[in-house]
């Protein structure tokens, strides 16, 4: 099976004065993209979904997604979710535990903006949504000590099971940085599965804590989101 991931940032027009405008996708590209998914048959799953298929305890739909949300912003709830309802589609939301409920703190030169709080996180989990670690801090991994690293992934991991209720399976790299023993300090930490941002596929043999995810953003026109979904679906099998 070919699995494609996508990766979203912020579902919202680009205000001024962003720093990096191309973490927003627009409400009509957005509806436009899952318009393209539905009309072409794709099933959006889970990762716990996709990890009982890889453990063979489990079959999927022939042409399946996985769409991904990185940071946790209060858009995804007011402006994405109502949007991925009307398409039938669900979603994996990565957060950032040290900032629950405050704003994008990691990055204090952009434009801050509302992240989803306890209650909006409970909330969306009981219509389905899935939540996954993207570490306590939003830092970079590569470059801390590796019981930084730990203290990074074991506190998000903690914190966020006590609040879902359940385990937390699944970890965002911070900027998509991670060394190989960053994956061993996931395992380590109860991680059953990582994504990072690459565009390719992923395969039944893909490492599971190197899910490969396409980033969406701004730029990306209706011609080459479909183009990127048909081209590496060429490349790597249908």
């Amino acid at each position: 099976m070919r699995l494609p991931i996508l990766v979203y940032h912020k579902i919202d027009r680009i205000p001024p004065g962003s720093r990096y405008p191309k973490n927003y996708v627009t409400p009509e590209q957005f509806a436009a993209q899952l318009a393209f998914l539905a009309r072409h048959g794709y099933t959006s799953i889970s990762f716990l979904d996709y990890l009982a298929y890889r453990r063979g305890e489990r079959r999927l739909p022939r042409r399946v997604i996985i769409l991904t949300f990185d940071d946790g912003y209060r858009l995804t709830r007011t402006i994405a979710l109502p949007l991925m309802r009307q398409y039938g589609f669900g979603a994996t939301i990565f957060l950032v535990t040290a900032y629950v409920g405050k704003t994008n703190l990691w990055d204090a030169d952009e434009i801050q903006e509302p992240l989803l709080d306890a209650s909006d996180i409970r909330d969306m989990q009981e219509t389905g949504i899935e939540f996954g670690s993207q570490t306590a801090t939003h830092a970079h991994l590569a470059a801390l000590r590796p019981v930084e690293v730990l203290r990074e992934l074991r506190t998000s991991r903690e914190q966020l099971g006590a609040l879902l209720g359940k385990p937390v399976a699944v970890l965002s790299y911070p900027y998509g940085e991670y060394t190989q023993d960053t994956l061993q300090f996931a395992r380590d930490s109860g991680y059953e599965a990582g994504v990072t941002v690459r565009e390719r596929m992923n395969r039944d043999a893909t490492d599971l804590l190197e899910l490969r995810r396409i980033p969406i953003t701004s730029l990306t026109s209706p011609g080459r989101f479909a183009w990127d979904l048909f081209r590496l679906r060429w490349l790597h099998g249908a």
